[in-house]
């Protein structure tokens, strides 16, 4: 399944890698795509949009 969500936060290079390194994390996510300028990310996988903004709780970026 491949889902898209708003992201906020994701300003910078940094910003994708870290948001990528946390949602890799979870169980069942088969792959993660950031876009910057149409701040959005796109998850491969069985994972709620719930489950994704656990795994960034404590960042500064929230997935909508």
């Amino acid at each position: 399944m491949k889902n898209e969500y708003s992201i906020e936060g994701v300003k910078c290079g940094g910003c994708v890698a870290a948001v990528k390194e946390k949602l890799s994390k979870l169980d069942n996510v088969d792959n993660i795509e950031v876009n910057i300028q149409e701040k959005t990310v796109v998850v491969e996988g069985e994972v709620s949009k719930e489950d994704l903004q656990a795994a960034l709780e404590g960042t500064n970026y929230k997935i909508d």
